[in-house]
C-alpha cells in the first residue's frame, strides 16, 4: 500500500508543478479552463485536471473513476430472490460471503466503485492506475479502522510511439473475449454472459504489447502475466497466463461505421489456482481451463450494433491448489458457447438491447449458474446449480443521460440450466456513472 501511496503523491506533485508552468493553450481544472459545448460536457471536463499537448513534459493528467449501482429481483422454481438475499448470502458451510459490504440498506448493490488517474508524459509515455474503493470503509468485517482502499485494480506504464506499437507493464485487467474487452462503463447489458465470466482470468501483473492499423487493417495483442490474482502485484511464483489476439478491421470494405473480427487465444499453466484471502480482499480462482479460444465479430452502423462471439474452453481434470489446500476431486470438462448481442437506438438516447447465449459442457456438471444472481435461488445448499446446457435470453432498455458516462439500465433475463434445476428470470435495474 505504501508503494501505491507514494506513486500517487509523486505523480500529483509533478502534475501540480507542470500546471503551474502552463502556457495559454492549456486547459483543465487546475488552470481554470473547462471545455465543452454543453453544461454537462463542461462539468465532466472538470475531471481533466490539466491538458496541454504542447507541453514537452506533461501533456495530460485526469482523474478517472466509476460508481455503478444496481438492484435485482428474480424468481425460479416457485421461489423468489432479491438484492437483500445477495447481501446475506453464505457459502455451503454457513460462512458469510461478505456481500453485505457492497450493499446499501437491503436493496442497492454498489456493483463497482473505483477511483484513480490517467496521465500522458513526454509525448509517448502513459501512466494509468485505479483502486477498488471499499465503500463501507472497514478493513475487514469486524474492524473499526477506516480504510477505503480495497485493492489495486490496475496500475501500469505504457510506451506508445504510434498506434501500431504499444508496450505496457504493470497490473491490468486481462481482456479475454470481446465482452471483457469492453469496459464495464460501456457494456450494453447489466451483467456479462456466463462463459465470458467463467473464462475471465482477472486483473493480473505482466507485460503486454498491442497495436492497431498495422498495414491499415490489422490489430494485435500479446501478453504474458502471472496467473495469480492478488491484492496488488504478483510475485510470479504461481504459473503464467499467455494471451494473444489477432484482428482485422473490415469496416471500410463493408461500408460500416465499425467492423472488427478477431481471434483470441489464452493458455493457463496453473488452472484453478487461488491465493489466500486477506481481511479486505478475497481473490477469485484462476479459470479451470488449460486453453481457451474466442472468435469475435463486432459491428455497428448508425443506430444498429451487433456483437457475436463463439467460445471454447479446454477443461482441466488434474489437481490444483486453492488457498494452500490441494484440490483433486473437482475436474472441469470442455465447454462451448455462443453469445449474440444485438442493439438498436429506438430514439436519441434510448437503446434497445438483446442477448442470446447458449453454453454446453462435455460432462453433466460442467456449467454452473452465475453467482450474480441466479445462484441465489439455491441458498447455501448449492443443490442442482450445475448442469450441462445453459440457455439464456436478455432484453434491456438503456437510457443515456450523458452517453456512457451517465446512464440508466434496465433488463430482464430468462435462463434455463439443462441437467440442473434452474429455470427462472431475473429483473435488473442499474445506474452507471463514470468519468
Amino acid at each position: 500500500m505504501k508503494r501505491i501511496q507514494n506513486t500517487l503523491i509523486a505523480t500529483a506533485l509533478l502534475c501540480g508543478a507542470q500546471a503551474h508552468a502552463a502556457n495559454d493553450n492549456a486547459t483543465g481544472l487546475l488552470v481554470g479552463k473547462l471545455v465543452g459545448e454543453t453544461p454537462m460536457d463542461q462539468a465532466w471536463s472538470a475531471f481533466n485536471l490539466y491538458k496541454d499537448d504542447a507541453n514537452p513534459i506533461l501533456q495530460e493528467f485526469s482523474l478517472q473513476g466509476r460508481l455503478q449501482l444496481q438492484t435485482i429481483y428474480g424468481e425460479a422454481g416457485g421461489d423468489s430472490f432479491n438484492t437483500s438475499d445477495y447481501k446475506d448470502a453464505v457459502d455451503s458451510k454457513g460462512k458469510s460471503l461478505g456481500n453485505d459490504e457492497s450493499v446499501w440498506g437491503n436493496d442497492i448493490e454498489a456493483r463497482r466503485a473505483r477511483f484513480g488517474f490517467k496521465s500522458k508524459w513526454f509525448q509517448n509515455w502513459k501512466l494509468d492506475g485505479q483502486i477498488n474503493v471499499d465503500l463501507d470503509g472497514k478493513d475487514g468485517a469486524d474492524s473499526s479502522d477506516k480504510n477505503y482502499y480495497k485493492d489495486l485494480y490496475d496500475l501500469y506504464v505504457t510506451y506508445g510511439p504510434s498506434d501500431t506499437f504499444n508496450v505496457s507493464a504493470g497490473k491490468t485487467k486481462t481482456r479475454f473475449t470481446r465482452e471483457q474487452e469492453i469496459s464495464s462503463n460501456n457494456i450494453l447489458t447489466i451483467e456479462r454472459s456466463l462463459l465470458a465470466n467463467t473464462m475471465f482470468p482477472g486483473e493480473l501483473t505482466g507485460i503486454w504489447t498491442n497495436g492497431k492499423g498495422v498495414q491499415e487493417y490489422w490489430l494485435y495483442e500479446l501478453g504474458v502475466y502471472g496467473s495469480d490474482r492478488v491484492r496488488e502485484f504478483s510475485e510470479f511464483d504461481q504459473g503464467a497466463i499467455v494471451l494473444g489476439k489477432v484482428g482485422y478491421d473490415y469496416s471500410s470494405q463493408a461500408g460500416l461505421d465499425s467492423a472488427v473480427a478477431s481471434i483470441h487465444y489464452m493458455h493457463n499453466t496453473e488452472p484453478g489456482f487461488r491465493e489466500f484471502s486477506e481481511d479486505n480482499f478475497s481473490p477469485s480462482a484462476s479459470p479451470l481451463f488449460t486453453d481457451s479460444i474466442a472468435l469475435t465479430n463486432d459491428i455497428s452502423h448508425g443506430r444498429y450494433g451487433l456483437t457475436t462471439e463463439v467460445l471454447y474452453g479446454f477443461g482441466y481434470d488434474g489437481e490444483y491448489e486453492q488457498r494452500g489446500k490441494l484440490v483433486t476431486d473437482k475436474p472441469q470438462s470442455d465447454v462451448f458457447g455462443i453469445t449474440i448481442i444485438p442493439s438498436y437506438f429506438i430514439a436519441d438516447g434510448l437503446q434497445l438491447v438483446g442477448r442470446v447465449q447458449l453454453a454446453t459442457s462435455e460432462d453433466g456438471d460442467g456449467l454452473q449458474v452465475p453467482a450474480r444472481y441466479e445462484r441465489l435461488a439455491f441458498g447455501a445448499s448449492g443443490d442442482d446449480e450445475k448442469g450441462n446446457t445453459y440457455v439464456s435470453t436478455y432484453l434491456g432498455l438503456n437510457y443515456y443521460i450523458h452517453g456512457h458516462k451517465l446512464k440508466l439500465m434496465n433488463g430482464i433475463e430468462y435462463s434455463d440450466m439443462g441437467g440442473g434445476d434452474y429455470d427462472g428470470y431475473t429483473l435488473m435495474s442499474g445506474l452507471r456513472f463514470s468519468f
